[in-house]
């Protein structure tokens, strides 16, 4: 006889259990990192607002019970064992979709004002994150901006390249022009 109120609530079959599985694994495979926190407490307005931020930056949230991401981890090549001990409670799971980074910038940039969404870590090439780490992952730069700042960096010596090339071309010039000016004054003087 099958259990009555909340208990039975909470069971779901096996293919369910599975297209969930599947589906996190899909999103996890070939990523090489995720964020973890425990949104206990966010209101509707509030877990809202932080899906369409998070979708905004490219970062998938998933709201999963904590055996079925395990199994979708090592399913997805990637060691839930490392991660075992943050997996309590709620967990939410945070993946960047192109980006490493986003889904600690996403996840850290709510968290500071909201503080019913916890950190608590992560993992990044095969390596488990405090939430600490997760937090100064956080502060680097994205693969974007990393971008601008290689290309800014090998465009800035031909800069001063053509800057220097233009001061040694253009001294002997300005010192003409002040010569000519210098006589044509002497000579209207003289006048």
């Amino acid at each position: 006889m099958a259990k009555l109120g909340r208990e039975a609530s909470k069971r779901i079959g096996r293919a369910p259990k599975e297209a969930m599985i599947g589906e996190l694994v899909n999103i996890l495979t070939g990523k090489p990192g995720y964020v973890l926190c425990d949104n206990k407490g966010l209101t509707l307005a509030q877990a809202t607002k932080f899906r369409k931020t998070a979708r905004e930056n490219k970062v998938a949230i998933k709201v999963i019970k904590n055996k079925l991401l395990a199994i979708a981890l090592d399913r997805a090549g990637l060691d839930s064992s490392k991660v075992k001990h943050l997996l309590k409670g709620e967990t939410v799971i945070a993946i960047g979709l192109e980006d490493p980074v986003s889904p600690a910038k996403v996840v850290v940039e709510f968290a500071k004002n909201n503080e019913k969404l916890v950190i608590k870590g992560g993992y990044l090439d095969g390596s488990a994150l405090t939430a600490a780490a997760v937090d100064g992952l956080s502060k680097l730069p994205s693969k974007e901006e990393l971008l601008v700042r290689f290309l800014s960096s090998i465009n800035s010596p031909i800069q001063n390249l053509v800057v220097a090339l233009n001061n040694a071309v253009g001294k002997p010039v300005y010192m003409l022009d002040a010569i000519r000016r210098q006589k044509e004054e002497g000579g209207a003087s003289a006048a």
